[in-house]
């Protein structure tokens, strides 16, 4: 989406420039200023599509095409082996040995529950996990408690305790990309279940919200075109400059991006720096153009 922009912007604009209209917008007193706010109602309508596209069109239909695909794919001639599933919901580290394909039955299941500076204080075994509509039912349990003393306690069956909903567990033994706002919101605040590092989502979730405002970046990169066949260089210079800085733009993005989900770079950081450091070096460059 912030290349289409950059892409239609800078055609646009070229088109008005070789044409004149520029020239004619600013002798009636049109300042390249208004002319650039003319055309940000566009870039926003495009800034909130891409916004409803990525956090409600895409996981949705990212996850019919998966539940589709799963059940029209012949199984292989060879039984597939179960991976072992781990993932986090709240202070807890779960994984169990073998999931079932409609999330209701968990098997080899070892449940890790952690301080919040992620100390371990107790751990739970059980055979199986099973889901009858409303609760989860642990059999073959057995508990040992780390604090204050070692204590290990057994039951054949217990209650289950947890968020955890057949639901999640489909979308954790087969994820898609893109997370809609409410999952990431739920697995950071420990009510919905993720495979992933908390830095992982919480950069997914300033990404989200930085996404539409790259629309806006690349309309202002795009600007200093409408003004270059009055300039040394003419607007073929000033369109090469403007994909080079976009493409630049979306590179850094990519990369930052990448670095906040791994943790090496804090998350806001990470998924707001490019679009307040292109979009200042857009308005330096259209401020120079017309200086």
């Amino acid at each position: 989406m912030p290349l289409s922009v950059l892409v239609g912007s800078l055609s646009t604009l070229w088109t008005l420039a070789g044409a004149n209209e520029v020239v004619a917008m600013r002798s009636i007193g049109m300042t390249p200023y208004q002319l650039l706010g003319a055309l940000f109602p566009a870039a926003i309508a495009v800034g909130l599509l891409h916004l409803v596209l990525s956090d409600q069109v895409v996981p949705r239909v990212e996850r019919g095409f998966i539940d589709w695909w799963a059940s029209t794919t012949p199984p292989n001639d060879e039984p597939e082996v179960p991976k072992p599933l781990w993932f986090r919901l709240g202070d807890q580290v779960v994984t169990a040995k073998v999931v079932a394909r409609d999330g209701r039955r968990l098997e080899g299941v070892e449940v890790f529950r952690r301080t919040a500076d992620g100390a371990l204080v107790a751990r739970l075994t059980a055979e199986a996990a099973i889901y009858d509509g409303k609760a989860w039912t642990l059999a073959n349990v057995a508990r040992t408690e780390l604090e204050p003393t070692l204590v290990t306690t057994r039951a054949e069956t217990q209650p289950w305790d947890t968020a955890l909903t057949p639901s999640n567990l489909r979308d954790l033994s087969a994820p898609t990309d893109r997370q809609p706002v409410s999952r990431l919101r739920g697995i950071l605040r420990g009510t919905y279940a993720g495979t992933e590092s908390r830095a992982f989502y919480q950069t997914r979730l300033h990404e989200t919200y930085s996404g539409p405002f790259a629309t806006l970046v690349m309309l202002l990169l795009a600007a200093p075109v409408a003004h270059g066949l009055r300039r040394r260089g003419g607007a073929m210079g000033n369109m090469a400059l403007g994909v080079v800085i976009g493409l630049a733009f979306l590179l850094v993005d990519g990369l930052l991006a990448a670095m906040g989900e791994a943790g090496s770079m804090p998350p806001l950081v990470a998924a707001w720096a490019p679009t307040l450091f292109f979009a200042a070096v857009g308005g330096a460059i259209l401020v120079h153009v017309e200086g």
